[in-house]
């Protein structure tokens, strides 16, 4: 019997192992283009958008193609990952392309939709390819037309908290607006005793040990621009010293943003870092229920609005459609699908999408009287950062990986042995000096402890007298990460210093542990 039971158990793996590649595949979801028969026109769009999004922006924008007079299209989905995994796939198939001298005929994709704008400008970037003895940058996009005066329509400003909203040669328009935020369960909370979370620094405490959920920043664009927003606002040195904490409390590092809120209601996680419109999603979901068990916050003036972009690829198969779809994006009643409430005139028929949209004139009484979320406020409250901080979204995932996310284990153990031992204990010092630790080549260093101490507020203080030197500071500093580790030219370097600083990071980790025994 047991024999028998084992060759079914197989049986069936072998069934899901060959199986799931086929429900996966481009467009087998449920894309609300049902009416849209075999022969209709195709839009292929590379997305890491989840299947709330994608239903309901097809069905409205078929919608409006029939109320138009004009048939439905087909939508055709590739979202085989996180932004940043489909950006590099996008980079070796147009690379693949080029050196076949094929550019020009695209990689059989229409759009790239979402993620955040640094993808989008390094598909603005895009390759370097060398032919016929000369070299020259390939954008891996092209210029969006727009009809006349809708950019200026949609974007009376060009930004938002210092954030740009549209690439200024209109390789990207940003559609939509994202924050990043905390999402928790009470339940779970309530079991801990832990207090609602409002800051990035509750994650730190100690009772969270294995109840964070957090996203992989080498597979999600999102989360990492949250923890680079993080470094930002708090600076390189303070801002690793509070997410080296979370990750130590951290249950996992998913490869995918949207698991986190899912988790978190599951009761996998008490609290986890999420998009504002998947922590919203999943709260609302939950809370129609009759439940009160989920919240999301965003932590105010730590977090960072901004453009959530679509993008026209080069070689466009469908390029005429596709500019169609972008221009209707930005259009009224597209941009009412973001916020309104289910069943709401020009809302969402299935899905409650709770996104931010970037057309400013949506913020107005009447409009946020149909809104899931009427209190957001995003260009009320975007505060910019002081002129001259540096970005520091490249090093994010590199560094991540080596402080936590490949060395686990030995983090969750140095963060364990400090807690449990006692503050007068005559090692105590020295440990949490090592785990505040940064290799030598990743340490920002002032001139004097007390401009170490004091620079935020020089920094936000443009007459101060040492204001110059803080940006000069700061300055050299990213400067000198983006020379030696940033770009392709630097890849084999980074990968070197990467596995340097993770043999750095599990040494004082062991240290630490050994020290408090």
């Amino acid at each position: 019997m047991r024999e028998h039971l084992s060759k079914i158990v197989i049986v069936a793996l072998l069934v899901l192992v060959v199986g799931v590649p086929f429900v996966l595949r481009p467009g087998a979801a449920d894309t609300g283009d049902e009416a849209a028969g075999d022969d209709a026109a195709r839009l292929i769009i590379v997305s890491p958008h989840n299947e709330q999004i994608r239903f309901e922006v097809s069905r409205a924008f078929n919608a409006w193609r029939v109320e138009q007079g004009r048939s439905p299209v087909r939508f055709d989905w590739r979202v085989s990952g996180g932004t940043s995994e489909l950006r590099r796939t996008v980079f070796s198939q147009f690379e693949a392309a080029a050196a076949e001298g094929r550019e020009e005929q695209g990689i059989g994709a229409d759009l790239f939709f979402g993620g955040g704008d640094f993808e989008h400008n390094q598909l603005a970037r895009g390759i370097r390819v060398t032919r016929d003895g000369e070299t020259f940058d390939l954008p891996l996009v092209v210029p969006i037309e727009l009809p006349e005066g809708m950019l200026e329509a949609v974007y009376p400003e060009p930004t938002i908290g210092g954030e740009r909203l549209y690439h200024p040669e209109l390789y990207w328009v940003g559609p939509a607006m994202a924050s990043f935020g905390i999402v928790y369960n009470r339940d779970l909370l309530g079991m801990l005793s832990l207090d609602e979370p409002s800051t990035w620094a509750d994650l730190t405490d100690p009772s969270y040990q294995g109840w964070v959920a957090l996203a992989d920043p080498g597979h999600s664009g999102s989360i990492a621009a949250t923890y680079n927003v993080i470094l930002r606002r708090s600076g390189w040195t303070e801002g690793w010293a509070l997410l080296r904490r979370v990750f130590a409390n951290a249950r996992y590092f998913t490869s995918s943003a949207g698991k986190v809120p899912t988790d978190v209601s599951a009761g996998e996680a008490a609290a986890g870092m999420a998009i504002d419109f998947y922590g919203r999603f999943q709260a609302g979901a939950i809370n129609q229920l009759g439940e009160d068990r989920l919240g999301y916050v965003d932590p105010q003036y730590m977090t960072a609005t901004t453009a959530d972009p679509i993008a026209i690829l080069r070689g466009a198969p469908h390029h005429a459609l596709a500019q169609e779809f972008v221009a209707w994006l930005l259009t009224p009643r597209a941009q009412r699908l973001w916020q309104r409430e289910l069943g709401a005139f020009d809302g969402p028929v299935r899905f409650e999408l709770r996104r931010q949209p970037a057309r400013r004139s949506m913020y107005t009484d009447d409009e946020r009287a149909y809104w899931t979320d009427p209190e957001i406020d995003p260009f009320g409250t975007a505060r910019p950062l002081p002129a001259g901080t540096p970005d520091y979204y490249g090093m994010v995932a590199p560094v991540a990986h080596a402080m936590a996310i490949d060395i686990h284990n030995d983090l969750v153990a140095a963060w364990r042995t400090i807690q449990r031992t006692p503050r007068d204990h005559p090692n105590r010092g020295r440990m949490l000096e090592l785990f505040d630790r940064l290799p030598e080549e990743l340490m920002l260093v002032w001139q004097s402890d007390e401009l170490a101490d004091s620079w935020q507020a020089v920094m936000e203080d443009e007459t101060h007298e040492q204001h110059d030197e803080v940006v000069a500071t700061l300055e050299a500093f990213g400067a000198g990460l983006r020379a030696n580790y940033g770009g392709s030219a630097n890849a084999d370097r980074l990968l070197d210093a990467r596995l340097r600083w993770t043999l750095f990071f599990r040494e004082n980790y062991r240290e630490i542990v050994r020290l408090g025994r």
